[in-house]
């Protein structure tokens, strides 16, 4: 008798659990993210999935990557914007002369 209660109660606990996951899930789905993993990342760990879901960015607004400069770059493209905020500065404080910065920012842009 005892083991059937046993058995009901954590039938009870997984269905409960399998919904409270859905939560999550339904808000990383507006976000713009996978429904399923979100479910299943609900489903094990609650209380962490919907603290982590409540500060994901939203993918779905356009400017997702707007706020973190270089993700959408490639390597050379953003050593090269390095290398070109250097070679500025060097110029801002006299150490090169404008048509050293000019012949610089021309074969970094060729280069990109």
């Amino acid at each position: 008798m005892l083991e059937e209660y046993y058995i009901t109660g954590l039938i009870i606990g997984l269905i409960i659990s399998a919904c409270l996951g859905l939560i999550p899930a339904s808000i990383a789905k507006k976000k713009g993210y996978s429904f399923g993993l979100w479910w299943f990342y609900g489903w094990m760990l609650f209380i962490v999935a919907v603290i982590h879901v409540s500060v994901i960015p939203d993918r779905n607004q356009g400017n997702f990557y707007k706020n973190a400069p270089n993700y959408n770059k490639t390597p050379s493209e953003r050593d090269a914007v390095e290398e070109l905020k250097k070679y500025k500065e060097l110029f801002e404080q006299g150490v090169i002369s404008e048509e050293e910065f000019q012949m610089k920012k021309e074969q970094l842009i060729k280069f990109v």
